[in-house]
């Protein structure tokens, strides 16, 4: 429900724009998902109420919206984003070109510091630099609604969930072999790899975490 108020703040940020009078429609994903995870993470974070009551996980028990639509994958969610006039939906950055193609836009997110941002390089690096200081040796920590008059909200790290103790030497030594060229500059993060999918390479701080993380492997 957007309030009267709300009305006059949007209005606000779009001056000479005619802005349509319609019932916007939500789009959620119907699967568990990691972009559920990281989005109701950012509700939970930002809204007093969603804490209270929903929470954040790869799948939770949404409120009752009238109008709502399911889908299944970031594929689904283009698909029938596309497909519904004054809809919104949550979709993985991987996604950008078919959003694109599609003739989809991306909305600007009220950050912590009251800043309207996009998600770019600039914007998912700050959200991601402003937690440096703060990552456990575990490296067990979300970058959901970093502070920062820069940070983007909706970021976080990709992970490889492995077992420091192998059945044997040589699994140990493959698995720190893959991981470590899948953390290096001119391996898995490399710039030719991640352009492709919208990522970022990992900041020098936590690529020595993880360098030291899969050391542990044996």
């Amino acid at each position: 429900m957007i309030s009267e108020w709300d009305v006059d703040q949007i209005k606000a940020m779009n001056p000479g724009v005619n802005l349509p009078h319609q019932t916007i429609v939500p789009i959620r994903r119907e699967d568990a998902s990691g972009d559920t995870f990281i989005f109701t993470q950012f509700l939970d974070f930002s809204t007093q109420s969603w804490e209270d009551k929903i929470g954040y996980g790869t799948s939770v028990d949404w409120p009752a919206v009238s109008g709502e639509l399911k889908a299944t994958g970031n594929e689904g969610m283009v698909k029938t984003l596309a497909a519904t006039p004054y809809s919104v939906a949550y979709i993985s950055i991987s996604f950008r070109d078919a959003i694109a193609k599609a003739g989809l836009g991306m909305v600007m997110l009220k950050n912590q510091n009251g800043k309207f941002v996009l998600p770019t390089a600039d914007t998912i690096s700050a959200g991601a630099s402003v937690l440096d200081p703060r990552t456990p040796l575990d490296e067990r920590l979300s970058l959901v609604f970093a502070t920062g008059d820069d940070s983007y909200l909706l970021v976080n790290y990709e992970y490889a969930v492995v077992s420091i103790r192998q059945p044997d030497l040589e699994t140990a030594a493959a698995l720190r072999k893959f991981l470590l060229w899948a953390i290096s500059l001119v391996g898995g993060n490399a710039q030719k790899y991640l352009d492709a999918v919208g990522f970022i390479p990992l900041p020098d701080f936590i690529r020595g975490l993880s360098e030291h993380q899969i050391n542990l492997i044996k």
